[in-house]
């Protein structure tokens, strides 16, 4: 019998107590078309109300950084570009065997004729509308940096070729339901059911 070697678990919406330590930040674009505005501030309030509720030790609803950084900024200086954000997110799916595509995409534009090194092109990050990072949540005595510990939307990749895209909303719903599952089962029994008692 062969035993398969489990990948890292990196499907956060499974078990709600892993994200009881998981700061969500929520990274959007600051010019969204006005029929997205809706969508994206309902993203929002149903991401703080999993924090209200202590799903998520902490939600910060951001807006996608520039893609490079302003010198004339001192405190530009500690805040990540996009770029790198990006990368640091490409890092993550690489480890676990995702794609961050299509949502996140890649291209060389050619830079223009009336610039310096005019035959030359540069690399443009497109992010989605909607992203979430989760990170371990901040720990003053943690010796380390916090960690980056998944993003939506993704992608997984089978072995067989098969690709499935997960998204903000499905990542949204499946916790929703978990968390008022877990609160159901308290309800019902007066403790939380979902854990084994040792004996």
């Amino acid at each position: 019998m062969s035993v398969s070697k489990p990948k890292p678990a990196t499907d956060l919406s499974v078990d709600v107590d892993r994200l009881a330590n998981i700061r969500v930040d929520c990274y959007v674009r600051s010019t969204a078309p006005a029929a997205v505005t809706e969508t994206i501030t309902d993203i929002a309030d149903r991401l703080r109300q999993l924090c209200e509720n202590g799903v998520v030790a902490d939600v910060q609803v951001l807006n996608w950084p520039p893609a490079s950084r302003s010198f004339d900024d001192p405190v530009d200086k500690h805040r990540p570009t996009r770029d790198e954000l990006v990368t640091e997110f490409e890092r993550w799916a690489d480890q676990h065997d995702h794609s961050l595509e299509p949502a996140f995409h890649r291209r060389e534009v050619a830079v223009s004729s009336f610039e310096v090194g005019a035959n030359d092109s540069i690399e443009r990050v497109r992010v989605p509308l909607v992203a979430l990072a989760f990170y371990e949540a901040e720990d003053s005595s943690a010796a380390e940096p916090r960690s980056l510990r998944g993003v939506v939307p993704y992608t997984e990749r089978s072995q067989t070729g098969n690709e499935r895209t997960h998204t903000v909303h499905e990542w949204l719903s499946a916790v929703e339901t978990s968390a008022d599952d877990g609160r159901e089962r308290t309800t019902r029994h007066g403790r939380p059911t979902g854990r084994e008692e040792v004996k």
